[in-house]
């Protein structure tokens, strides 16, 4: 009888050791997980910080090169600060600035970076994409290049246009921040080139 009872006992100790390590194991499957899920908020959280940093920085860009467009009448400054904007706030190492010939209705260079400046001096209004850009007067987002051709406008009258031939290597594709800037060219770096060509005809 006494016998019994010690197996009984031991079994009982058993089952309820067994049952303390099923649950054991249990909770640690539970806190892994969960420790999972707290590791990747803070992981979309982090990456979500740094979005918004990168915003903010490019907001303030975008702040400065308004002031940059609209603070000389300085012809060169003005497209040095044009190229400044695509190449470094956008992401662009091929670029080209046209300005609209209306005597000769072809859009003629006026800075560049990165394209051979020979082979796009002039382009024919309606001739390939960026032609036809500086008659439609619509933007050009394009997978290949040109990535973008942005008209250059005036009271919605195309006064010029951007090309944008490529991206760095190291973006992946047009942000919704670069389409902002894409607005701003289309209007005050219109302005500011139709002011400094007006006063350098007439110098």
């Amino acid at each position: 009888m006494k016998r019994e009872f010690i197996e009984k006992a031991a079994s009982d100790t058993r089952e309820v050791v067994q049952s303390l390590l099923d649950e054991n194991q249990r909770l640690s499957g539970r806190v892994a997980a969960l420790m999972g899920e707290i590791d990747e908020q803070c992981r979309r959280f982090s990456e979500r910080y740094v979005e918004i940093e990168e915003q903010n920085t490019k907001l303030a860009n975008l702040y400065v090169a308004s002031y940059q467009l609209n603070g000389t009448l300085d012809r060169a400054r003005v497209i040095a600060a044009i190229q400044e904007i695509v190449i470094n706030l956008i992401g662009c190492e091929e670029l080209g600035i046209w300005e609209l010939d209306e005597h000769t209705e072809a859009l003629v260079l006026a800075g560049s970076f990165g394209i051979d400046p020979e082979k796009w001096a002039t382009v024919p209004l309606g001739s390939g994409i960026l032609g036809s850009v500086a008659v439609s007067g619509t933007n050009y987002i394009g997978d290949g290049s040109p990535v973008a051709c942005i008209p250059l406008k005036l009271d919605e009258r195309v006064v010029g246009a951007i090309g944008v031939f490529s991206l760095l290597q190291q973006k992946q594709g047009l942000e919704p921040i670069d389409y902002e800037l894409f607005d701003l060219l289309a209007s005050h770096a219109a302005s500011a080139l139709f002011c400094t060509r007006f006063l350098a005809e007439r110098a």
